[in-house]
């Protein structure tokens, strides 16, 4: 299913507040650092270190994979199922339903 033009604008702006909360989030851990030893210093540039490629693989804009990029940003809470109602109903329903299985996967373990 690809995304017409309006979509694709929906999504850009959808990725971006994903986004923009992800880093909200890493702002927050950052200052529960306590950084007054070299330990805690080491420390911080490795979790920035790790988050760093977590953030390169998870920010995907590629239309191929976005899909699934959004069902992920639901599931993390980055992203609401209320902010897709911009998208086509198919898509909506399509991310909700996928998003859904997701969950009662996770449940049923």
């Amino acid at each position: 299913m690809g995304y017409t033009k309006s979509e694709k604008k929906v999504a850009q702006e959808l990725f971006k507040l994903a986004r923009q909360r992800d880093y909200k989030r890493l702002q927050t851990d950052i200052k529960q650092y306590r950084c007054d030893t070299p330990e805690g210093i080491w420390s911080l540039r490795n979790f920035l270190n790790k988050k760093a490629k977590e953030f390169d693989n998870k920010y995907d804009y590629r239309y191929s994979v976005l899909d699934e990029v959004f069902i992920s940003f639901i599931l993390e809470g980055l992203l609401y199922i209320h902010e897709l109602k911009n998208l086509s109903k198919e898509r909506q329903e399509y991310l909700i339903n996928r998003t859904k299985k997701y969950v009662s996967d996770t449940n049923d373990d």
